[in-house]
């Protein structure tokens, strides 16, 4: 196993953490438009808005990773740094961006949509969107586990993006004694 695997999934989930509040801030704005229009009915209207949390979610984690600290809030918290594995230096906003939707976006992305298809009855219909949403998110979540605990802990958005998550810890820093 990876020695970050740890501090990675630990930084993750104090990442989670706030992109849940993201999702929680949108819920009045949904209630009242659910209120006063019909939208709320409309399959397609609950995928278009479903995305709009985790795309808010991909953008602040892009900018946090390609900014001066290279680390979301969860990661910086951890001891951990986002780079560019060729040279160590801090990633594009545009990887960043690619790093991040196939990490945060595509994969809560599929899930609202395999939650919405089966709601509106789609494994019941057949319907093939709430099925391959369903191998989709399953089939991330499998390719993110399997590689994120592989000897270089580079997960398929770390592949993508040409990034690797290293340890900038007071410890891993310290000059070591003799």
């Amino acid at each position: 196993m990876h020695p970050l695997v740890r501090r990675r999934v630990t930084g993750y989930l104090r990442d989670c953490a706030g992109y849940l509040g993201i999702a929680a801030a949108m819920i009045p704005l949904g209630l009242a438009v659910n209120a006063v229009t019909d939208l709320g009915q409309s399959r397609t209207y609950a995928y278009a808005v479903s995305v709009v949390p985790p795309a808010i979610a991909t953008v602040i984690a892009a900018r946090a990773e390609s900014g001066p600290r290279q680390a979301t809030w969860g990661k910086h918290r951890v001891g951990l740094r986002v780079k560019d594995v060729a040279d160590g230096g801090q990633i594009t906003l545009g990887r960043a961006l690619a790093r991040n939707s196939l990490k945060i976006l595509v994969p809560w992305q599929a899930g609202h949509i395999t939650t919405i298809a089966a709601i509106w009855g789609g494994f019941e219909e057949g319907d093939r969107i709430a099925y391959a949403a369903t191998v989709l998110v399953y089939g991330l979540m499998a390719a993110e586990a399997v590689t994120c605990l592989r000897a270089s802990g580079r997960g398929p958005h770390d592949l993508v993006a040409g990034s690797v998550v290293v340890d900038v810890s007071a410890a891993a820093t310290a000059p070591r004694s003799r």
